[in-house]
């Protein structure tokens, strides 16, 4: 019996990548933030392939159109909810910040997401104040969880309690691996896609974050292609988590029909 299970490991092995079932092989998530401040930006990152997920500042000059637009391509919109940050700046309209009472910050973000009817979950724009305190957090949580949405970390900082806040209230949440694109050169965004690449490759996984740079559309352009080569599947962030909570239940499952 140990030998014959030593040879079908042997020919799994040796199958390649794309051979492997889609729940075994690694994903990447790419999410690309700030739309809705640049049309033909926005256009740019909406025309890139595969499922991509769009996150839209509420109440910017082309957030309405955008939102619509990447979603009558069948491109997942999520709300980029402005938060505050440690350097204080600034945040523009739909802002959440320490100083709101519950009620402010909670009619704050259902006001910006009523906005963008098509999103379908929120992640963090800037935040790195805000997604450090458990109270307000637990607020933003109960509006997500209310609206059977869903949450992604950008963890804007090391000591971010987002995630945490996010599982503690039963909302479907993960966080970002990679930003692309801190440093805009071709040379240092490709450097980073590689990096995620890698990570996707070792861990799995890999959500990473890019914007609607020029310098950033063109890279994926020429990078995204590739990921089938290399047995890595493109995912959107609700498909990412939707997997993650399958995968939790057949665990469980298994846990409950095992004998005691």
């Amino acid at each position: 019996m140990a030998i014959r299970l030593s040879l079908i490991a042997l020919c799994l092995l040796a199958l390649p990548a794309w051979a492997a079932p889609l729940a075994e092989r690694p994903k990447l998530v790419l999410i690309i933030d700030d739309v809705g401040l640049n049309l033909e930006r926005g256009r740019a990152a909406i025309a890139l392939p595969g499922p991509i997920t769009y996150a839209i500042l509420p109440f910017r000059p082309h957030s309405r159109e955008l939102s619509r637009e990447a979603s009558a391509q069948s491109k997942e919109v999520i709300l980029h909810a402005p938060m505050e940050n440690t350097r204080h700046l600034k945040l523009g309209p739909g802002a959440l910040t320490p100083e709101q009472s519950r009620e402010q910050m909670q009619k704050q973000l259902s006001d910006s997401l009523d906005s963008i009817p098509e999103a379908i979950g929120v992640n963090n724009h800037m935040g790195s104040l805000l997604t450090q305190l458990d109270e307000p957090m637990s607020w933003v949580m109960e509006v997500i969880h209310n609206r059977g949405l869903f949450f992604i970390d950008s963890r804007t900082t090391a000591a971010t309690r987002a995630l945490a806040m996010a599982q503690s209230a039963g909302v479907p949440a993960a966080e970002r691996n990679v930003f692309l694109d801190h440093d805009r050169s071709i040379e240092a965004i490709t450097h980073e896609f590689k990096r995620a690449v890698d990570l996707a490759l070792t861990e799995g996984r890999a959500v990473v974050i890019g914007h609607p740079y020029p310098e950033t559309i063109s890279v994926l352009q020429t990078m995204l292609p590739t990921l089938g080569e290399l047995g890595i599947v493109q995912m959107s962030a609700a498909a990412y988590l939707e997997e993650i909570e399958d995968a939790q239940r057949r665990l469980l499952a298994r846990q409950n029909t095992a004998p005691h």
